[in-house]
């Protein structure tokens, strides 16, 4: 039996820094886990794609899930990869990245599909 929280209420380590930007005033961090650093290389993906995919989220989304202490699964179609990654405050963390977007979503996590 799985004894993990449902979703992203553990601590995860912070990653390595990639990008900045503002929004309002308030400056984000993106940050890279060791994990997503390790499949964007295993699974030939480029990080200025999966980075431009997380701001094409735009200023709405980013702010409404600040904090929601959730998951976020974005499926980019257009370059059919997947990302999961979570705001926490003003930082962004990649977890993962999966090179297609026909994946299963755990439950509570929340999904937005880039058109």
């Amino acid at each position: 039996m799985n004894n993990k929280p449902n979703n992203t209420n553990y601590k995860r380590k912070a990653g390595t820094s990639i990008n900045t930007f503002t929004l309002n005033n308030k400056t984000y961090s993106i940050r890279l886990s060791s994990h997503a650093k390790q499949r964007l290389q295993q699974r030939n993906i480029d990080l200025y794609q999966v980075t431009g995919s997380i701001l094409s989220l735009g200023e709405k989304t980013i702010t409404e899930y600040s904090g929601s202490n959730r998951d976020i699964f974005i499926q980019d179609k257009q370059n059919n990869f997947s990302i999961v990654c979570n705001i926490t405050n003003r930082t962004i963390t990649i977890v993962t990245v999966i090179d297609n977007c026909d994946c299963w979503i755990k439950n509570g996590t929340i999904a937005v599909q880039l058109t």
